[in-house]
Order: structure tokens, then sequence, then C-alpha cells
């Protein structure tokens, strides 16, 4: 099964403002694609609470529910 260049693992679309958890398991918001390398957009991610900035992450290292225990980000 290939993986979605727009839709996190769980399968929901990635826009701006999404709250996810990383490739690392941790808190985030998508805040604007960084960089689209061979038409995979790769997204900016900061912390929720601190704005500050994360790593770049394509949909395939994204979560909306966690993956083992299935909670949302909460703010």
């Amino acid at each position: 099964m290939a993986l979605s260049t727009t839709h996190t693992l769980d399968g929901v679309e990635v826009v701006p403002g999404l709250l996810v958890w990383d490739y690392d398991l941790r808190a985030r918001r998508v805040v604007r694609i960084a960089y689209t390398d061979h038409g995979n957009p790769w997204w900016e991610l900061e912390d929720p609470v601190t704005e500050e900035r994360g790593s770049d992450m394509d949909a395939s290292r994204m979560w909306v529910y966690h993956p083992s225990n299935g909670r949302k980000v909460r703010v």
C-alpha cells in the first residue's frame, strides 16, 4: 500500500492548523508547506503551545490520533 502525500498515516488530510503527533510522537501544529520534494510536500511544524518551530515532516510521518492510545493532541 502506497503512503499518501496529502493525508496523515491515519487518513486525515494535512492542512495548516491541523494538530498532529509527529514521527517522534511529539504534539505539533502544521504551519505551512516548507518545501516540496519530487511532488511530495514537507510541512513546517511547530509546538502548539510555545509556537517554537519543530522539524519538517511529510504526511507519512504524522498522525492525528496517537498510534498507541488513540488520543488527539490537546492544547
